[in-house]
């Protein structure tokens, strides 16, 4: 079996079994290796240890149970930790906020910003309005604390919205809709103000659509986002960059896909999910967004059990 096929079934593995003592004996006689090649061919291809990608999996299994009500000792312990203090620490260190807050507060509500992590990224509802995206964009940006110019990126997001005029997705939206939603993924994500305005080009010919006056396109940091979205392009063909932020953009793009996956054929579930697990789940994990890692994960496991 080759390497990159048995690290996407071990995370299955895994997953079916979080509740159950596993050790990096127990998951490298599974895969049948030695411990020592076992969990060094794991990181390699998954992007974390074995007991690391276990713990963080647990974690956030015991985290939705709590945010739905659960006492928090007994999800600790179905997941492993005997004492509610271990668990405690544990969830903190992951996460940078107390277990409690689960129980006291749903995430979207809590007023004192910045002191909780969301679960997840923002996940805009289907059959929005590319008007609606773009003032969540506009508002993601300001939640953040990040630096843009409104007549700027308004000029961007209508030059994106006229090129890909008359196209349409698989689920009958309007094409723009999609780079909106990577846009406000990577807004989500803290990316700078280029590498969001990249995600907005980031399915048009860069070259050709900067050089078309017509665009009436004029961005402070105009080469800046020519790099970004090259980098794009460079890891598409090859699967690696010079630029990170063309990583964070690939990221972005497979996110909002594997979202939408439902409305394409139902035969490419399977490879679009296990090249998720083998390719931008590790990714992820090099840049330690937990959320955007474990969507991914959730996703791809979805997707592969069905």
């Amino acid at each position: 079996m080759e390497k990159e096929e048995w690290a996407v079934l071990c995370t299955l593995y895994i997953e079916e079994h979080l509740k159950e003592e596993l050790s990096v004996k127990r998951l490298s006689e599974w895969a049948g290796y030695s411990p020592w090649y076992f969990s060094r061919c794991f990181k390699e291809k998954v992007g974390a240890s074995p007991m690391e990608y276990l713990k963080q999996r647990r974690l956030l299994a015991a985290a939705r149970e709590i945010r739905r009500g659960r006492r928090i000792l007994d999800a600790a312990m179905d997941y492993g930790w005997e004492t509610h203090g271990g668990f405690t620490k544990a969830f903190v260190s992951q996460f940078g906020y107390s277990p409690v807050y689960l129980r006291a507060f749903h995430f979207r509500d809590v007023s004192m910003k910045g002191e909780i992590m969301e679960l997840s990224l923002k996940n805009m509802e289907f059959y929005k309005e590319p008007e609606e995206l773009f003032s969540e964009l506009c508002r993601t940006l300001t939640e953040n604390g990040t630096e843009y110019h409104p007549e700027e990126l308004r000029s961007i997001y209508e030059a994106a919205s006229n090129a890909h005029k008359g196209q349409t997705r698989y689920s009958g939206e309007a094409y723009v809709t999609h780079p909106l939603n990577v846009a406000i993924i990577l807004a989500d994500m803290g990316a700078d103000i280029e590498t969001v305005c990249a995600g907005l080009l980031h399915d048009l010919l860069f070259n050709a659509f900067f050089q078309d006056k017509k665009n009436g396109c004029y961005f402070e940091h105009q080469e800046e986002m020519k790099a970004v979205l090259q980098s794009y392009q460079e890891f598409n063909q090859t699967g690696t960059c010079t630029d990170d932020r063309g990583a964070l953009v690939a990221l972005a793009d497979r996110l909002h896909n594997m979202r939408t996956i439902e409305f394409v054929d139902p035969s490419t579930w399977k490879q679009r999910a296990e090249e998720t697990l083998k390719v931008f789940s590790p990714l992820a994990a090099k840049y330690q967004d937990l959320r955007l890692r474990s969507e991914l994960d959730d996703l791809s496991i979805k997707h592969l059990i069905i």
